[in-house]
């Protein structure tokens, strides 16, 4: 515990020092490094060199090994996902010193972010995440909270973590292999998992592996490259799309000195600098300028000399040359490219204004960069924190740029509000004619005015205005824009067909809800799991509105995910379609609305993943789960609300607000959604949100919460994925940015080597 406390002081100076420096480094230019050739050396030492993984990446997270044998981690999920448990209990999105590790040499990510590994100097691997397929090495399918050791490994010197499964090279030149099996990425001849290592057959003098999605490769001393398991894109480089359970050579590649894949496509550098691709090729990764399916043989890169190493995105990559530069290509969608634009390049060019570049990796929408003077830098899409730059969320509430709210609204991508004049305004994500948006800032949505009651769906919205009529836009091929079509959808908005006299509204995923002054219910849109109401829809989507069948003198309505719910005035909660019950019970048919057991006196309901939430009127609340299987929260942490006079869920919270303005919640702070940063993955108890007075209103999607102050101030905190903070921020660097590490790794010169110091030492 004595250890626990200081190293928790430890890490929060850290933190604090980290973001003085960050602010320090962003009020002035980072000095030019001198051009410096990377060092060249014998084959065998420059795949040794090529070998030894410095960073790993994949969408969660991210791993930086210092030459001291530190290691930085930094993304989402809780500390069981970063291998900082129990010191660190939750992820922040900004970098933490990884606790007991201090003699690393190498660090390997998966690419579907389940698990990690972790080489030490003494020959040894520690591994840690999912192990639902014995990914672990640890002769279980136990998914524990803390790192392992891989059993029956020793004197290693290169490791690689495929999708769900491992490799690792020994000195004696032997490749061991354990996880899933099911396309024979193992090599041992077989497609049955291993739990532990083991040896894979016919391989020797290996000095480096790598792994894609359900392939491997091996590097030999000899140049040789051998490759194995799925091989539908032609990713084995053999000629063929046939699926290999043990290790061929692929042809016509020689005197290799650096090998990476990604997904299913690979990579290899020659000893003349080439880079050389086979495998998928549907984004241009495959460098040559083309954009086709796939290539079944290796084929140089053209354009790139003097390349020493190459890392794999998912779709993109990028060579390191000699010179210190960083060349990328492929698809480009989020930026990962770092060129300042989201334009993809089937032919490599320069990641403009970065130099001195001495490792790099890369994953399915951003990139990261180690210089030679210890920075790490990073472009692309920091939608769940593994960039390291904080823009993924915003940890403390943050004033939304938008003035005199009366309402909103939001879903997972996007957020909606009404100003006191009636206007209607929007930010974050939407999809608009089959095209997405991004907005950091509220964006006035024109040809609306006098509105009085607005939803988001995932990727649409309904307003309801004072003339009874109902409005909506966005993405339509469920029909949830109600104009009798299904197709991409609109920008502009358009009237649902049909309705009069709306009072209300409300959203699921892909579904609408309005309430009508006569107490009645209609739904338009995704009907899949008959969250529309309507038995005599069956399960069709029904692009025009219906009436909710059986329901009378409705109050209220709510709709979230493919649920749906309403209040009715004796204050009795009714409720149709599905959460996540008919994915495990197998019943999907569709029901007319049913009352929800125990919940009554009810003035809101909130639909959750798991079921519903009930605001009663004396200030209590109760829960209905669908399945005892999801019983997320348990009774005791509902007998806690008191006083409540609104209240809203998140995907792992529920907060709620007080008659004083004051806004409490409990549960998860997975994305920073209790409103205060924490490293401790915080427990059910009920906890106010510090500095958040005067609320008068509550607001919440999956991952970002809203809170209203009386004086028409919209806040927000949370996710910041895709610009729902509104507060000008995006997640997207299009260009190279500093991670907040609190440090620089090392400092490499020529004159003077590596020199190693501690990481709070130097800025």
């Amino acid at each position: 515990m004595r250890h626990t406390l200081r190293f928790k002081r430890e890490l929060l100076w850290q933190l604090m020092l980290g973001l003085s420096l960050v602010l320090g480094w962003s009020a002035r230019a980072e000095a030019p490094l001198e051009p410096e050739p990377l060092e060249q050396g014998t084959l065998a030492e420059r795949q040794h060199r090529a070998a030894r993984r410095l960073l790993a990446t994949n969408s969660y997270r991210s791993v930086a090994v210092s030459p001291s044998g530190d290691v930085w981690v930094w993304g989402n999920g809780l500390g069981r996902d970063l291998g900082t448990w129990p010191e660190i209990q939750l992820g922040t999105g900004l970098p933490v010193r990884m606790p007991r590790m201090t003699e690393a040499v190498s660090a390997s990510s998966a690419s579907g972010g389940g698990h990690s590994l972790i080489l030490l100097e003494d020959g040894t691997v520690m591994a840690w995440g999912i192990n639902n397929v014995g990914q672990l090495g640890d002769g279980t399918t136990l998914t524990g909270f803390e790192r392992v050791k891989v059993k029956g490994l020793t004197e290693v010197v290169a490791i690689v973590a495929g999708d769900t499964h491992s490799l690792a090279a020994r000195r004696d030149g032997s490749v061991w292999a354990w996880g899933s099996n099911s396309y024979g990425q193992l090599g041992d001849g077989t497609t049955t998992r291993r739990l532990l290592a083991t040896p894979i057959p016919g391989l020797s003098q290996i000095v480096a592996v790598a792994a894609g999605s359900s392939h491997s490769l091996a590097l030999r001393a000899d140049g040789t490259v051998w490759a194995w398991g799925t091989n539908s894109y032609g990713q084995l480089g053999d000629g063929t799309r046939t699926q290999r359970l043990s290790p061929v050579q692929v042809p016509g590649l020689t005197d290799v000195v650096a090998i990476d894949t990604r997904f299913a496509t690979s990579y290899a550098v020659r000893t003349d600098g080439s880079v050389w691709a086979w495998g998928a090729n549907f984004s241009g990764q495959l460098g040559d300028g083309t954009q086709s399916t796939y290539r079944a043989t290796p084929a140089p890169v053209p354009g790139l000399t003097q390349v020493v190493s190459v890392a794999a995105g998912h779709s993109h990559a990028l060579a390191l040359r000699r010179d210190g530069s960083l060349w990328a290509w492929g698809t480009n969608h989020s930026g990962q490219l770092g060129r300042g634009t989201e334009s993809p390049t089937g032919l490599p060019e320069p990641v403009p204004g970065l130099e001195g570049v001495i490792a790099a990796a890369a994953d399915s929408v951003h990139s990261l960069a180690l210089r030679r003077d210890g920075s790490v830098y990073t472009w692309g899409h920091n939608q769940l924190g593994a960039m390291g730059t904080g823009s993924d969320r915003q940890a403390t509430p943050t004033r939304v740029d938008l003035r005199d709210v009366r309402a909103m609204a939001s879903n997972s991508a996007h957020a909606v509000a009404i100003r006191q004049d009636g206007s209607v305004w929007r930010w974050g994500q939407e999809i608009t004619d089959g095209t997405l948006i991004t907005r950091a800032t509220p964006e006035r949505v024109q040809g609306l005015s006098h509105a009085v009651a607005i939803a988001a769906g995932a990727f649409h919205s309904v307003v309801a205005l004072q003339d009874g009529t109902v409005w909506a836009w966005g993405d339509n091929f469920r029909g949830q824009l109600g104009q009798g079509t299904f197709d991409a959808g609109q920008d502009t908005p358009v009237q649902v067909q049909g309705l009069s006299d709306v009072v209300a509204v409300a959203a699921g995923d892909f579904h609408s809800l309005a309430l009508k002054r006569d107490g009645t219910v209609w739904a338009w849109g995704a009907n899949y799991f008959g969250q529309l109401g309507n038995v005599a829809l069956e399960l069709y989507d029904s692009p025009v509105p219906v009436q909710v069948q059986g329901l009378q003198g409705v109050s209220s309505i709510a709709a979230g995910l493919d649920f749906s719910a309403a209040i009715t005035s004796d204050g009795t909660v009714w409720q149709w379609g599905s959460t996540m019950l008919a994915w495990y019970s197998g019943d999907m048919m569709p029901r007319p609305p049913e009352p929800a057991p125990g919940l009554s006196n009810a003035v809101k309901v909130v639909v959750m993943y798991t079921g519903l939430i009930a605001l009663r009127a004396d200030g209590t609340a109760r829960q209905w789960n669908v399945s005892p299987f999801f019983a997320v929260y348990p009774d005791e942490a509902f007998e806690a609300i008191t006083g409540a006079v609104d209240l809203v869920a998140s995907a792992s919270s529920i907060q709620i607000l007080r008659a004083d303005g004051t806004v409490w919640n409990f549960g998860s702070n997975l994305y920073s959604e209790r409103g205060f940063p924490t490293e401790e993955a915080t427990s059910y108890e009920l906890a106010q949100v510090p500095g958040l007075s005067g609320g008068v209103a509550l607001a919440a999607d999956s991952f970002t919460v809203y809170a209203l102050r009386e004086n028409g101030r919209l806040m927000a905190w949370g996710s910041n994925s895709l610009g729902n903070i509104g507060n000008g921020e995006l997640s997207v660097h299009l260009r190279p940015v500093r991670v907040k590490l609190p440090c620089k790794l090392k400092d490499l010169s020529a004159a003077e080597g590596f020199r190693e110091h501690h990481c709070h030492a130097e800025p």
